[in-house]
Order: C-alpha cells, then structure tokens, then sequence
C-alpha cells in the first residue's frame, strides 16, 4: 500500500466478478491508480483469478463473494458480473456498508430498481452506475458548452456496431435487449445532458438487436438516438451530433470535436484510452485514428472473415494521408484494443476519490440508474404496442 501524491492512503477496493471488461479497464485503472489498491478478487473461474493474480499485485482472490462483503479492510466494491446480478450484488455490498461502483444497468426490471433504491436509502454507502461517458472529455466539454444556449436542443445519437453475440445465438448477449444492457448508456447520457427525462418516448425496430428511438421533452427538445447491431468493426462505433438556436457540435467516437457558432471557441481532438498513440492522433486528426484503428483489425483479417463471414480492408480516403500507417504498431502494453477514451479511468478515480474525501461524488447514482432502466423498459413497451409510452403516467 502506498499514499497518493495528496498524502491520502490508496482506497482498498474489492472485485466481484472480473472477466474480459474489468481485466481490461477496471482492473488496470486500480493497479496503476494511487487512489486505489486492489484489496480482493472474488471470480469463480480460478484460472482467470490467478492470470490476474499473476499480472499485477493483489491482496487476495476468492471464489466466494461474500469473503469480499464481509472483509472489514474493503472499503469500494466494484460489480462487474453479467448484469443480471447487478442488482441483487448491489443490496447485499450496500448492506454491508460498502461504497460501490457497479457497471450498467443497474438493474433489468422494475422490482429490482426499487430494491436498489430502497438499500441506497437505508444506507450511509454511496452507489455509482457504471455510466462513464459521463467523464468522456468530449462529452464533458460538449455539456459545458451548450450551457450557454437556450432550449430546446435536438441530439441525434449513433451506437452502431455488430453485436458481441456468438453465431450460434447461445450467448449471454444474444438473449437480452440491447437497449437495455448498452442502449441505458446513452439514455443516460442524454438525460445528464439535457438535465431532465423525457416525457414521451418511441422505439421501433426488433426486440433484440437493432432499435431506433425517439425521446420527447417538456421544453420541446428532441433526441433521436439509433442503437444497433448492423454495419462494419471498421466504421466507428458512435456518433454525437448536438443542435441548439445557431450553434451545432459533432463528436465523432469520443475522438473528433467539431464547434459550430461558439464565439471564440474551436474544434477539438481528444486522445484515445490511456494516451494510445496521442501525438500522432493531435498530428493528423481522425482520418489517423480510424485508418490505425482499422490497421489492427486487418492484421486479424481472416479471422473476421472465418468467424463473422466480414471483410476487413484498409481505410482509403480520395487523398494520400500525410502518414504511412503500417508502421505504426501498438504502444500500450495492457491495451486490449485501440479505443476512444470513453471516461473509464475518470469515473472510477472521481469516485474512489470522493470516498477518500468523503464529498460527493459526481457519478450516476440510483436514481440516474433507475431512471434509464425506467426509460429502457419503457421503450421496450413502445416496440411492443406501437405507441408512443408517455412516462408522467407512470407516476
């Protein structure tokens, strides 16, 4: 254990579940973190546990979970199982007078939201949903600066990517809505944007996969948003566009900001996750960090094409780029692919730090999970009777 530059001891955060997506991210922010220290592990694949183990320095792994929720030294628990624990595991840690962070949804149905809601209130520790974009600097910017311009706004919203299912459609994800498991994080995006929920809102397309939605608001602003599972790994994966009354900004995937009718402001570039190539992204803008991005998928090529019947070839724009972008290889030893900086480290540090400080953390809390699983299942019953669901009806 060692204290962070402010002289603060490092807050001991204990895991329940630690697959792909916290290997990657969670898991890494801790380890190089010093507001964190990365007290206990609890998986029940042993194997995945002593990988872990094996890479970075660990107080403990376990299979059992409530080894983690009884243990006096965890003050953080990050949940970072398939989300149909999420709720359930949030209860059980807040009852045992942990802070925690649980990535998103916070819940798949209606009784479970007031259950989490209910152990949020009972309890001193404090809940954040796993909705980083939040911390995403681009987005973090966009809000400041739309601020300043009367309403109404109108959002239009693109998560446009082939769907993280096997062929066989035996997997996890193959039989859950994506509106709800990564569709919520875009309501709940747009909610922090706008400030408020929707009155109405529409959805249509299939149950599944491929959906697109509109939100109405009271004071006459607009999002439409797509959430998808068609098109190519080799085109980004999001799109931003935010209009107001002569001024407009577009962000493609967290990575290029373009600032329209802002006095004195201009476009910007935003590094990828953990400053993966930064300079050369700063040099020669987006067309570098698609044409790279796309680089490392062509060196998997066949397997695309073997697995998912998808071609893979190199960006080619009308004009030579000022760049030669087979020399270009990766740089970041942890990095598991090359990807925008969607706020992951942000949000974990913010909140490990209000915990340190005892302040209160900007974080999704309860209610802003609750609110997008509200709006997803909502949306849910729009595609099912063809209506327009109005949500003040719901009380």
């Amino acid at each position: 254990m060692s204290a962070g530059d402010d002289g603060m001891e490092p807050v001991q955060a204990g895991f329940i579940g630690a697959g792909n997506f916290i290997g990657a991210h969670h898991l890494l922010t801790a380890r190089d973190s010093p507001l964190l220290a990365i007290a206990a592990i609890a998986d029940l694949d042993e194997s995945l546990l002593a990988r872990h183990a094996n890479r970075m320095p660990v107080g403990y792994t376990t299979t059992d979970y409530r080894r983690v929720l009884d243990d006096p030294s965890v003050e953080l628990v990050i949940i970072g199982t398939k989300q149909d624990l999420h709720a359930r595991l949030i209860v059980e840690s807040l009852d045992a007078g942990k802070w925690v962070f649980c990535e998103k949804p916070m819940a798949e149905t209606q009784a479970e939201t007031e259950a989490v809601l209910a152990a949020e209130a009972r309890n001193r520790g404090r809940l954040a949903v796993g909705f980083n974009r939040r911390f995403a600097p681009a987005y973090a910017q966009c809000k400041r600066l739309m601020q300043t311009v009367p309403r109404p706004w109108y959002v239009n919203y693109r998560l446009m990517y082939p769907n993280p299912t096997q062929p066989d459609g035996t997997d996890f994800y193959s039989q859950h809505e994506r509106i709800l498991y990564e569709g919520c994080h875009i309501l709940d995006l747009v909610s922090w944007l706008l400030e408020a929920a929707p009155r109405r809102v529409f959805m249509t397309g299939d149950r599944r996969r491929n959906n697109c939605c509109l939100l109405d608001y009271a004071d006459g602003s607009q999002v439409s948003f797509m959430c998808g599972s068609m098109g190519s790994y080799c085109l980004w994966k999001e799109y931003m566009e935010v209009f107001g009354t002569w001024v407009g900004i577009t962000i493609s995937d967290f990575t290029d900001m373009r600032v329209r009718g802002f006095e004195g402001e201009f476009d910007r570039v935003y590094p990828p996750h953990l400053g993966e190539h930064a300079d050369s992204i700063l040099t020669h803008g987006f067309d570098f960090y698609e044409a790279y991005k796309v680089e490392r998928m062509y060196e998997a090529r066949e397997a695309y094409r073997s697995r998912y019947g998808m071609a893979i070839e190199h960006v080619r724009r009308p004009t030579p780029p000022g760049f030669e972008i087979s020399q270009y290889g990766p740089e970041h030893p942890d990095l598991w692919g090359f990807i925008p900086d969607k706020g992951w480290v942000q949000s974990l540090e913010h909140f490990a730090d209000s915990l340190r400080r005892q302040t209160a953390p900007e974080n999704a809390d309860g209610a802003a999970g609750a609110l997008s699983t509200r709006l997803a299942l909502a949306l849910l019953r729009s595609l099912d009777t063809g209506q327009a669901v109005t949500l003040e009806a719901e009380g």
